[in-house]
């Protein structure tokens, strides 16, 4: 469909919203919609069943309760949409963006498209696009959907994996069995939710409001609690002075100055890190969440465990460090640097990444000569121009990773 036919459409469905003689509701199912303008207008009981909407711009477009039962949204624009009440059941919504969006009492529930055989066997429905492959499943894995209202939405079995969903209200939402794996859900609020055996492995769960809120059953292993965390009120100098006092400890080779050592800390409100040298620092299980650490030069450090999701880590420099274990997923760590550091007596010690999961990253131009990526989980990443001579690649995960993009040998 044109964009001029589609602008017809809208405003035919526009009329028949404010009761305006000779409007006409909106009716495209399974239609082909990607890339087009919807934005702003009020699509209020619309039915789009089936239709894909990849990249189509929604943004501020009222849907509520409109019909998206099987949508593939993938990469759609939806910030500040209103999608009460909404169908959202088997949507695919991978990578859309939702901030500011209103799923008040939205319905995220599985559903799947099937249409009948001449034999009379059922069989799954799918338009003449990629499909998204979800299954049923209501797929909203590494959407952006800060501040969405989601109160008593019915989200069972929904995939939210990888999302950023800060400060997202979740009053009295079934969540049952929902999948935030890894998804960052700091200062939302989950007060008289169903969370009854859904996943939570690894996800954020600082300042979230779980008053009244079902768990039981809920896997949080790994998750990012509170309680967890040091805060650097808790320091006994504040972080500028123990910078310095750590740079002047490396430049005198231990002779003067103090070594720092911010393991367990949460760093997310230093201001002063984008291209710090920070050479040689423990900071295990550190928590640098959503910073922008661009060009930081981290070489010789001990960063077992530390929380690099999301961050900018433009040509950071980590050569030699011990990075086991650490989460580096949607970081875009371009032209980073993770070749093994050649020390002053002539040895050379490889960077460690083994376990790391660096799921969704770009990892553009990115130096892995000789590191040691044993079991780490490299999914689903951008590896054009990276360099993986000569490392440890042995039980490392690369699903919907093209390495043929890299260079190996």
């Amino acid at each position: 469909m044109l964009q001029v036919e589609l602008d017809k459409l809208i405003r035919l469905h526009e009329q028949y919203v404010t009761g305006i003689k000779g409007g006409k509701r909106m009716v495209l199912q399974f239609m082909n919609l990607s890339g087009l303008d919807f934005a702003g207008h009020n699509l209020s009981d619309a039915v789009l069943t089936g239709s894909a909407l990849i990249q189509a711009n929604l943004t501020g477009t009222i849907l509520d309760r409109a019909n998206l039962f099987g949508c593939d949204m993938r990469f759609a624009n939806l910030d500040g949409a209103s999608l009460v009440k909404a169908d959202l059941r088997g949507v695919c919504a991978r990578g859309a963006r939702l901030n500011n969006a209103d799923m008040l009492q939205a319905d995220l529930r599985e559903g799947q498209l099937l249409s009948v055989e001449r034999s009379g066997e059922l069989k799954s429905l799918y338009i003449d696009i990629p499909e998204p492959g979800t299954n049923g499943m209501t797929d909203f894995s590494k959407t952006k959907m800060r501040k969405v209202r989601l109160s008593e939405a019915q989200a069972g079995k929904a995939d939210f994996s990888e999302a950023e969903m800060n400060a997202v209200k979740m009053r009295n939402a079934h969540m049952r069995n929902a999948n935030f794996t890894g998804a960052n859900l700091e200062n939302s609020d989950f007060s008289g939710a169903d969370f009854t055996g859904a996943v939570l492995r690894d996800a954020v769960l600082v300042g979230v409001n779980l008053e009244q809120t079902r768990t039981d059953g809920a896997d949080m292993t790994g998750a990012l609690r509170a309680e967890q965390l040091k805060t650097l009120d808790s320091l006994d100098e504040s972080l500028d002075d123990l910078l310095a006092e750590h740079q002047e400890w490396v430049k005198s080779a231990g002779k003067r100055g103090k070594y720092l050592d911010l393991s367990g800390y949460d760093l997310r409100k230093a201001h002063n890190l984008q291209g710090a040298k920070l050479t040689a620092i423990k900071a295990q299980n550190a928590v640098f969440i959503e910073m922008n650490l661009t060009k930081m030069e981290l070489q010789h450090s001990f960063l077992d465990g530390a929380d690099f999701r999301s961050c900018i880590l433009e040509s950071a420099d980590f050569r030699g460090s011990s990075l086991k274990e650490a989460k580096f997923a949607k970081a875009n760590l371009q032209n980073a640097n993770f070749q093994a550091l050649i020390m002053e007596d002539g040895r050379t010690k490889p960077v460690d990444l083994s376990g790391a999961n660096l799921r969704y990253c770009d990892l553009m131009n990115v130096d892995f000569k000789y590191a040691n990526l044993h079991g780490a989980d490299l999914s689903f990443c951008r590896v054009d121009g990276a360099n993986f001579a000569h490392a440890d690649l042995s039980k490392t995960v690369t699903e919907g990773t093209d390495m043929n993009r890299a260079k190996l040998k």
